[in-house]
């Protein structure tokens, strides 16, 4: 599972992935709420809560986009594999030791062993983080500076993957050095935004431009449609990141009218996915997944709705979006676009589910029940928020949703684990049959002489 073979240069990213998901940010996503019905809300709660954000965004949706974008990314630049390939593993092992030393140090960072584990842990997985950029901006560079849109959303996702791991890496210094347990929430969120819709959704719109069109049925996009969303999301998150780092009604208009930026970006990339288009160009052994890509398109929308409306708003009043507004953005996104997004595009890309394909015909219910689940998870989860349900139930509903997310994830990474056998067996058959190859010629030979 290796990097050693550049074809096989996201199976360690997808492993690191679901684990950190189904052991780490998935269980806390249900562990948190309940314990808040019960009453036990603190700081160590609130540190825990911090966690798993980071665990979720950095570590199970981050780890997977940045492995498809390094599986991807070559064919998008014209090369055969990613640049500086020994750098993969050492990155993403120092990614993964970085996440797990955060979790475990944050909660218990007022003590001072623990302080100085959550500083290590913060610049360890700066190295990773720079790593990791470092080789996905060189494998995009060639077609980036060729005005490839999908190369500059990947080299995108690259520079915000090391400028947030830098500000996390400051930040959590200064707070570990305070024997602080909470990252201050304005800072926190400030990070969350730059993953979510910096790393991940700039790699999401990358590939989505090469993939949602011939999905859909849509013509190519234009050119100027996806450079006009790269620079919308590309200006908008720098003044989002500075408004919202900061406070100050100035501020909060300029992160306003950052929201509003990244919202415009997403509709600009809807017009150009098909949006509403019922038609598709799947083949029928996957025309199943299109009912786990709709939802994506339909949430993506949701979200779009919700960065304009805050944007519009903190424009006109000058004030900061509330609390309830963001959490609801963060879960309707992460977990109706982002999560589903992977689970729908990873079965249709994945060169593991293509050998499936050939040597069988997948559950066509799997479209269906990752999109019907997911979506009634994004609905308790980001929107439950909004809705002004408050106590206990409100807290039942978000573990509703945290176990909904939980058992799709879960299944999912069982499916991956046997369409990866499967697809390791029957690349194994067919490289004995090439060798074998010239045998069957000799001996065909010698029969007809």
């Amino acid at each position: 599972m290796g990097t050693r073979h550049p074809e096989d240069v996201h199976v360690p990213f997808i492993v690191a992935s679901l684990v950190i998901g189904v052991f780490g940010g998935f269980t806390l996503a249900v562990s948190l709420p309940v314990e808040a019905a019960l009453g036990r809300i603190d700081a160590g709660w609130l540190a825990h809560a911090q966690a798993h954000g980071h665990l979720q965004v950095v570590g199970f949706a981050g780890l997977f986009v940045i492995g498809m974008a390094l599986k991807l990314g070559p064919r998008f630049a014209g090369r055969a594999s990613p640049a500086f390939l020994r750098l993969v593993m050492p990155g993403l092992t120092l990614s993964v030791a970085g996440l797990l030393m955060r979790a475990i140090a944050q909660p218990l960072a007022s003590h001072s062993p623990f302080g100085g584990l959550l500083i290590a842990g913060a610049v360890t997985e700066l190295a990773g983080a720079a790593l990791l950029s470092g080789v996905l901006a060189s494998t995009m560079w060639r077609g980036a500076r060729r005005g490839d849109p999908s190369c500059l959303f990947l080299t995108g996702t690259a520079v915000w993957l090391l400028t947030q791991a830098a500000l996390g890496a400051w930040w959590l210094t200064e707070l570990a050095l305070e024997a602080g347990t909470i990252l201050d929430a304005t800072k926190s969120a400030a990070l969350v935004h730059l993953q979510l819709f910096g790393v991940i959704l700039a790699a999401l719109l990358g590939v989505g431009f090469r993939s949602f069109p011939t999905f859909f049925g849509a013509p190519p996009p234009h050119v100027w449609v996806s450079l006009t969303a790269f620079a919308l999301l590309t200006v908008g998150l720098a003044l989002w990141t500075v408004g919202g780092a900061i406070d100050g009604p100035f501020l909060s208009a300029v992160a306003g009218l950052g929201r509003f930026e990244v919202g415009a970006a997403i509709f600009c990339a809807l017009t150009a996915f098909g949006l509403g288009r019922r038609g598709h160009r799947l083949a029928p052994a996957s025309r199943g997944y299109i009912w786990a890509l709709r939802p994506v398109m339909g949430w993506l929308t949701v979200t779009g709705g919700i960065l304009i409306w805050s944007g519009t708003t903190s424009l006109v009043t000058s004030d900061p979006a509330s609390i309830e507004t963001l959490d609801a953005l963060r879960h309707v996104f992460a977990i109706g676009v982002v999560t589903l997004a992977i689970i729908g595009m990873a079965q249709l890309i994945l060169p593991e589910f293509a050998s499936e394909r050939l040597v069988g015909h997948p559950a066509p219910w799997r479209g269906v029940a990752f999109g019907s689940a997911l979506s009634i998870a994004a609905a308790l989860r980001g929107l439950v928020p909004l809705s002004g349900l408050d106590g206990e139930p409100r807290w039942w509903l978000m573990a509703l949703a945290g176990i909904i997310a939980l058992m799709a994830i879960a299944v999912f990474g069982l499916s991956y684990w046997r369409a990866r056998r499967g697809h390791v067996a029957y690349m194994a058959r067919m490289a004995a049959m090439r060798a074998r190859g010239p045998e069957l010629r000799m001996v065909g030979d010698q029969e007809t002489t």
